[in-house]
């Protein structure tokens, strides 16, 4: 069960019923789903305890009973993405929110894995077979959906009221993309470093899709935060742009356009994900600069697409 450490961060996230809840869950599928040597992953996760175990039937698996019950609709997303480039689910309980899952060696990440060049053709193999097309009707939230829910829960916060010029210059940004990319497909959701692992054969195998529908551009905004570690300060302008043109030029879109969707990722971030759920502007700090950044990176960009095209 978690350390001490772990225990409080969930404890004061949760609320001591709802973490009790989901430990008992976890205790709950040991017998059915014959699992041992059940231990907590020590790596904090927003959306989940994570435990690792051993199940009689499957081998090594990782255990998850989630704790977001908001947007993400994870589990029918694994059973819908799985394939030769996705990690298998083996057992899941829909009402208690609870699977396991294969556990991906030696699980070493992108990051971790390849060097920058590396990682973008990397990702440009993964993301070109990523996406689907067979989705149940209602079954996911879309893309724009996720931006209304940011926009829909801060708008009676007065002390935001000078960050919604960047919530409505991305609204139509956004507008444009969906007219422009008008194909909706069944999105990653969460296309990080993290969730893509080398596995025992040297290849890559994804994990943790949250399940979101959308142009496929949108999907590749997260991996770019996540190149800089979620931090658009961290490296000179012109070296992210560099990247984003690169990664741009693998998968055939314009860097222009992932410069934009790089954009309203931040903004859906700051806004649905945070500040919608009560966060203070002084703990939003890094996430209001790096909207402030990739707002100039989009209306800017490498190519001089037209400052204050977007804020009228």
């Amino acid at each position: 069960m978690p350390t001490a450490i772990i225990a409080e961060h969930f404890l004061k996230k949760l609320g001591a019923e709802r973490y009790n809840e989901r430990i008992r869950v976890v205790e709950k599928y040991r017998k059915p789903w014959e699992l041992s040597e059940i231990e907590f992953q020590k790596s904090l996760s927003t959306n989940s305890l994570i435990f690792y175990a051993v199940s009689k039937q499957y081998g090594r698996v990782i255990l998850k009973a989630l704790i977001n019950s908001g947007f993400d609709k994870e589990i029918l997303a694994c059973k819908l993405f799985q394939g030769e480039n996705f990690c298998k689910i083996y057992e899941y309980s829909l009402e208690d929110q609870v699977y396991i899952m294969e556990r991906i060696m030696p699980a070493d990440t992108l990051y971790e894995s390849a060097p920058r060049n590396d990682r973008i053709k990397i990702v440009g193999r993964v993301f070109k077979g990523l996406h689907k097309t067979d989705i149940p009707d209602s079954a996911f939230p879309t893309y724009s959906e996720w931006f209304e829910a940011g926009k829909e829960g801060t708008k009676n916060r007065k002390d935001c009221e000078d960050l919604y010029q960047y919530l409505y210059s991305a609204e139509r940004m956004l507008a444009d993309i969906n007219q422009k990319y008008s194909r909706n497909l069944l999105l990653h959701g969460d296309l990080h470093h993290e969730n893509i692992l080398k596995n025992e054969n040297g290849s890559y195998t994804v994990i943790d899709p949250k399940g979101v529908i959308g142009a496929p551009v949108f999907d590749l905004s997260r991996f770019i935060l996540d190149e800089f570690r979620d931090d658009l300060t961290s490296e000179p302008k012109d070296v992210i742009i560099d990247f984003v043109q690169k990664l741009g030029d693998s998968v055939g879109i314009p860097c222009e356009i992932l410069l934009r969707c790089l954009y309203i990722e931040t903004v859906i971030w700051l806004f649905r994900e945070e500040l919608a759920n009560g966060e203070s502007l002084e703990e939003c700090q890094q996430l209001i600069t790096n909207m402030k950044v990739a707002c100039e990176f989009a209306t800017t960009g490498k190519k001089n697409i037209g400052e204050g095209l977007y804020f009228h």
